[in-house]
């Protein structure tokens, strides 16, 4: 059973966004689904031919909406709440004193990011609704996760504590969050995949529900057909990368099996751009091996 929230993250090339846009469009054919971009570039959201400019939900189909998100625009949304004059709230984000007491804070706009997050996973359960973050690439989605530890260390006791707490506790409940990782069939991206499943896992409690193989192209000749091939010079060679790339994603997915994540491979779309026909495709893939599992 796939949890409430899936956080897509991956190193960047990969397809992130793709991946995130794809298994948002796969949820709503069964739940309804809101896809929130993180991605300054909007690429998942741009996909599903739809570009939010604030927090304000927009609507792709009946059940599959997508909204923007971004730490800074949390941290003003907070403000608001606290104190409910406009002037006075835009005030004292524009104030340089406001700017040095931020600064002393070190991730506290990532930490309100992840407090909308886990509110909105709240508001999922009740409403029976599916939850794909977008994420940042894994660096910086690692170091995303980490916020409410490094909060708890700021502030030992007190509100900021209760509310670590909590996202600590939503992001560890493997019902309610769970990571996807998106990979290609490169040895770079396969080892910072297994790396951050590690960190996330050992460091953080997080589950990695799947890791995504991304772009693997179909095994097109044989041994004898690439021998035949070989006057043709640069053809040949291409056609021996992309069976070596096919085989090089069949090699992966028991390393990542020892670790006790499964592997999913989606095809390699030999397209100029990606628009909603390729996710709809590769929606099909996940439906049948992450979704419908």
């Amino acid at each position: 059973m796939l949890p409430r929230v899936l956080f897509v993250t991956g190193k960047g090339g990969t397809g992130k966004s793709t991946v995130a846009a794809a298994i948002a469009l796969a949820l709503s054919h069964r739940r309804p689904t809101t896809l929130a971009d993180l991605d300054r570039r909007m690429s998942a959201a741009a996909a599903l031919g739809a570009m939010p400019e604030n927090s304000t939900p927009i609507k792709v189909t009946e059940s599959l909406d997508v909204i923007a998100l971004t730490p800074r625009a949390e941290l003003e949304a907070f403000i608001d709440r606290i104190v409910p004059i406009r002037a006075i709230s835009r005030r004292m984000l524009r104030s340089r004193t406001f700017g040095y007491v931020t600064a002393a804070l070190p991730g506290l706009e990532a930490f309100l990011l992840l407090e909308r997050l886990r509110i909105m996973a709240g508001d999922a359960a009740l409403e029976d609704r599916y939850l794909v973050i977008d994420a940042p690439a894994s660096g910086s989605a690692v170091e995303l996760l980490s916020v409410s530890s490094g909060v708890k260390g700021i502030a030992p006791a007190g509100t900021l504590n209760r509310l670590a707490d909590s996202i600590d506790g939503f992001l560890k409940d493997a019902t309610r969050f769970g990571a996807v990782i998106t990979m290609t069939p490169e040895d770079l991206a396969v080892r910072e995949a297994l790396e951050t499943a590690a960190t996330i896992r050992e460091r953080l409690g997080v589950v990695t529900v799947a890791a995504i193989m991304n772009c693997v192209p179909d095994l097109l000749f044989d041994t004898s057909e690439l021998a035949a091939m070989s006057p043709l010079g640069g053809h040949a060679r291409l056609a021996v990368r992309r069976n070596c790339a096919h085989e090089k994603a069949a090699l992966v997915a028991p390393r990542f099996a020892d670790a006790g994540i499964s592997t999913i491979n989606l095809p390699m779309m030999f397209t100029p751009a990606i628009g909603r026909v390729e996710l709809e495709k590769l929606g099909r893939v996940l439906d049948a091996k992450l979704i419908g599992r």
